[in-house]
C-alpha cells in the first residue's frame, strides 16, 4: 500500500504515533478481542469463490472461510443498502428500524436519530476505540445520523449513498475529534489532490484500505493504552458501480486487467470481476498486515456484504452466477436478492473450516459484537448472538422468523420462519409461498397446498412490524433515485 505523502494527512492518522507502529507487536495482556466488520456493496452470495464461483478466484476472503466459519445461509438486513446498513448498526430489522430504504418518499435520504441507538457507543462503554471508515448512508453532513453523532473515535469515508457512486472523488469526509482543525470544520470534507479536475489517481477502496491499515497501527492494543482493544467498521465501495466504464477502467484495480484481458467476456463483466480482484486484494493486505503485527489471533473478522449483486443493464448477475443458484437480485424479495456471503475469523477460538447452515441476519451483529465487547446485558433488539455458534457452543436463543420490508419502488414484504418463506407485493397482495428445503431457488408457489401455514404467515407480517411517519404501506420511495 504505497500512497504519496500529499494524501497521507487525510487518511488516519497523524497523531505523532507513527514512530511506534512500525515495531512488531502483540496484545499479550488484551482481554478483550479487537472487532473488525468488512462489508462489501453490492457483493453476491456466489461472488466468491468458497461460496462456488468458478469463473475467478477470491483466495484472501477465501482465507477467511479456511480459517473460520463460511455461513451458507446468511441474509442482508435489506435488499438495498442504506436500511441493510441501518439493520447491522441498530439491530432492528426493516419493520422496526428507522432506515427502510435508501431514499424516502421525497426522494431524500433518511438519517438515524439520536435514539436510534448503535453498537458504537455501547462498546466506547466497554473500552473500545472505535472507527468506521468508507461508505456510511446513515445519516448526511449536519445530520443526527452522522458517525460523529455517535460519537467514534474516528471516521473517513463518504456519508451519503451518492456519493459513493464515484470511485474516483476529490473530496472525502473525514472526522477526528482530537484535532481541532477538524473539530472546527463542520462539514468534515476534506480535498484528494489527486483527484482534483476529474484526475482518477486515487481510488476510494485505496484510500479506505489505507486509513484501516493506519487505524491497526495506531489503536492496536499497547501497554501506553492499557491494551485497549478497537472495533473498526471497514465498508468498502467495490463491486459496486465496478463495471461502469470510464471511472471504474480495469487498469485501475491494482493491475488487475491483464488478470482478465483473455477472458471472452462481456466487457462490464470484465471490470466487475476486476472490482472483486481488488477488493480480495485489499483484505488480503490488511490480514498480512494483522499477521505481522501478531494481531490475527486477537482480532475477531467479519466478512458480509449489505446486499445482493445488483442487475442494472451493464451487468447481469447471472453471469457469474452471483447470486448462486438463486432467484432474484438486489431490490428482490427473494433468497436471490437477500443471501449473502458471511465470513468470520477469530483464531484459536472459531475452529477453522467450519460450515454452518444456520439462517442468520445482519442485525444479528449487534447481539454479537456487543457480546464479544463483554456486555453481559444485550439491549434489546431483533437479533441474536452468535458468539456461541461461533465458539461451537449450544445457542442460547431460539428465533422465531426472519423478517424484511422494501418500499422501493413499493411496499412489499418477505418472512422465513424454519423452512417456510413468504413473499408479499403489499398489505393486500395474496402470499406466495415457498418450502426452501426442498425449493431453494423459490420456484414453486405452494400457497395453495399449505392454507395453514399461509394463515400463521400473514399473522406474523402483520404484526412483525410497527408503523412509521416515513415508510407507510401507501408512501413508496422516490422511484426516480437510483438505488445504491
Amino acid at each position: 500500500m504505497n500512497f504519496p505523502r500529499s494524501i497521507c494527512c487525510l487518511l488516519l492518522l497523524q497523531l505523532g504515533l507513527s514512530a511506534s507502529a512500525a515495531a512488531p507487536f502483540w496484545p499479550t495482556n488484551q482481554t478483550l478481542p479487537n472487532i473488525l466488520i468488512i462489508l462489501a456493496d453490492d457483493l453476491g452470495w456466489g461472488d466468491l469463490s468458497c461460496y462456488g464461483q468458478k469463473k475467478f478466484s477470491t483466495p484472501n476472503l477465501d482465507r477467511l472461510a479456511t480459517e473460520g466459519m463460511r455461513f451458507t445461509q446468511a441474509y442482508a438486513g435489506a435488499p438495498g443498502g442504506a436500511a441493510s446498513r441501518g439493520a447491522l448498526f441498530t439491530g432492528k430489522h426493516t419493520g422496526h428500524a428507522r432506515i427502510r430504504g435508501n431514499y424516502g418518499p421525497d426522494g431524500h435520504s433518511v438519517a438515524l436519530r439520536a435514539e436510534d441507538a448503535t453498537f458504537l457507543p455501547l462498546l466506547k462503554r466497554a473500552g473500545y476505540a472505535t472507527g468506521v471508515i468508507g461508505k456510511w448512508g446513515l445519516g448526511g453532513d449536519g445530520s443526527s445520523g452522522t458517525p460523529a453523532e455517535q460519537r467514534v473515535d474516528q471516521w473517513l469515508g463518504l456519508l451519503d449513498l451518492r456519493h459513493a457512486t464515484n470511485q474516483f472523488p476529490a473530496v472525502v469526509a473525514r472526522f477526528d475529534p482530537k484535532q481541532a482543525i477538524f473539530t472546527n470544520n463542520p462539514s468534515y470534507y476534506q480535498p484528494i489532490y489527486e483527484n482534483q479536475n476529474g484526475a482518477q489517481a486515487r481510488h476510494t477502496q485505496d484510500l479506505f484500505a489505507y486509513g484501516a491499515s493506519n487505524y491497526f497501527r495506531i489503536y492496536r492494543p499497547a501497554d501506553w493504552n492499557r491494551f485497549r482493544p478497537f472495533f473498526l467498521h471497514l465498508a468498502f465501495t467495490l463491486p459496486n458501480a465496478g463495471e461502469e466504464t470510464g471511472t471504474n477502467s480495469p487498469a485501475r484495480y491494482l493491475g488487475m486487467a491483464s488478470r482478465f484481458a483473455a477472458e471472452k467476456w462481456p466487457e462490464p463483466e470484465r471490470r466487475k470481476a476486476a472490482a472483486i480482484a481488488h477488493l480480495d486484494a485489499s483484505v488480503g493486505q490488511l490480514l498480512r498486515q494483522l499477521d505481522e503485527m501478531r494481531m490475527a489471533e486477537h482480532t475477531a473478522i467479519f466478512f458480509t456484504s449489505d446486499n445482493a449483486a445488483q442487475k442494472d443493464g451493464l451487468c447481469d448477475p447471472v453471469f457469474f452466477q452471483s447470486n448462486g443458484p438463486f432467484r432474484g437480485a438486489k431490490g428482490d424479495l427473494t433468497e436471490g436478492g437477500l443471501r449473502v456471503p458471511l465470513l468470520v475469523r477469530w483464531p484459536g477460538r472459531i475452529k477453522s473450516g467450519t460450515t454452518n447452515d444456520q439462517p442468520v441476519a445482519s442485525w444479528d451483529l449487534f447481539a454479537t459484537v456487543i457480546e464479544l465487547a463483554g456486555h453481559t446485558n444485550t439491549p434489546p433488539t431483533d437479533g441474536i448472538s452468535l458468539v456461541p455458534t461461533l465458539l461451537g457452543r449450544p445457542t442460547k436463543t431460539e428465533r422465531d422468523f426472519l423478517y424484511w420490508e422494501t418500499h422501493e419502488p413499493k411496499f412489499r414484504q418477505a418472512i422465513r420462519a424454519g423452512d417456510w418463506k413468504g413473499i408479499r407485493a403489499g398489505t393486500n397482495a395474496p402470499l406466495e409461498l415457498f418450502r426452501l428445503a426442498r425449493d431453494p431457488n423459490e420456484t414453486r408457489d405452494v400457497a395453495t397446498d399449505y392454507p395453514a401455514i399461509v394463515k400463521i404467515l400473514e399473522k406474523l407480517l402483520n404484526t412483525a412490524r410497527t408503523e412509521s411517519s416515513v415508510w407507510g404501506t401507501d408512501k413508496p420511495a422516490n422511484s426516480g433515485t437510483p438505488r445504491r
